[in-house]
C-alpha cells in the first residue's frame, strides 16, 4: 500500500461521506517501521498528515458537534494519534500549541522525534481544517505537487482574508499569523509573506493586525481540486 495515495483516498472518502471503515482497518495495519521507511523526507510527510488531518476532522465532525484535539483519533499497528499530536508534534516539530511557536514540547515520544519534519513550514497553516468558519478550505495534496499547491493554497486564503485599512495603512491578516507567530518568522516573516504573493507591493509597508477567528462550525468548506 502507498501511504500517500491512501491519504488521498482516505480524505476523498471522508468528504463525500462514504463508509471510512475499510480504510481504519488498513490504518490498523500500517506499522511504526513501513511510515518511517515511507516518510523520510519532509514532502511526504507533510501531504501525508495533511491528508490524514483533514480526514479525521470531517470524520469526528460526522457524530460530534466539537472536537477534542487531544483525543487519540488515529490507530495505526502499535501507536495511535491525537490531532494535536499530528499537527503540533509531527507537522510543526514537536512545538508546542502555545507560546505563538516559540516553544518546543517537553514530552515527544520517540516515535514523534523520528516522524516529524525537519524544517517547519508556515504554509501549512493555511491547509489545515477544523472545522471553523475561518478555517482554510480542504484541499487533497499531492507528493508531486505539493510546493505548488501549498503557495496556492496560502495566497487564496490570504486574498480571501487580509483586510487593509487603507486611510490608517493597517492590515489585518489571518489570527493564524498570530497563533504561530514564530512559525511565520514574526512581524519580519509575515510582511515577507505578504510580498512574496503579491498581498502587497514591495515598497509598502503597512502595520500588521490580526483578524478575529470565526469558530461557527463549517464542515463544508472544500477546495475545487477535492475530487480531482
Amino acid at each position: 500500500m502507498d501511504l500517500i495515495n491512501f491519504t488521498r483516498d482516505f480524505l476523498r472518502a471522508a468528504k463525500n461521506g462514504n463508509s471510512i471503515d475499510p480504510f481504519l482497518t488498513e490504518l490498523l495495519g500500517i506499522s511504526e517501521a513501513k511510515i518511517l521507511k515511507e516518510l523520510e523526507e519532509d514532502i511526504s510527510k507533510k501531504v501525508f498528515w495533511i491528508n490524514l488531518y483533514n480526514a479525521f476532522v470531517l470524520i469526528e465532525f460526522r457524530n460530534k458537534s466539537k472536537l477534542n484535539y487531544d483525543t487519540k483519533v488515529a490507530y495505526f499497528q502499535s501507536i495511535s494519534l491525537s490531532l494535536d499530536e499530528i499537527e503540533h508534534g509531527i507537522l510543526r516539530g514537536s512545538k508546542s500549541k502555545l507560546g505563538l511557536g516559540y516553544f518546543r514540547k517537553w514530552n515527544v515520544s520517540s516515535f514523534e522525534k523520528l516522524a516529524r519534519v525537519n524544517s517547519t513550514d508556515y504554509r501549512v497553516h493555511f491547509a489545515l481544517n477544523c472545522g471553523a468558519n475561518s478555517c482554510p478550505p480542504i484541499f487533497v495534496f499531492s507528493k508531486e505537487k505539493l510546493d505548488d499547491d501549498l503557495d496556492l493554497v496560502t495566497q487564496n486564503y490570504l486574498l480571501d482574508s487580509i483586510c487593509f485599512k487603507q486611510n490608517e495603512n493597517v492590515l489585518k491578516v489571518p489570527r493564524l499569523c498570530l497563533w504561530y507567530f514564530c512559525d511565520f518568522g514574526g512581524f519580519k516573516g509575515i510582511q515577507r509573506m505578504l510580498k512574496r504573493y503579491n498581498i502587497v507591493a514591495p515598497d509598502v509597508f503597512p502595520k500588521i493586525g490580526f483578524l478575529k477567528y470565526d469558530w461557527s462550525i463549517n464542515t463544508n468548506n472544500f477546495s475545487i481540486q477535492i475530487d480531482a
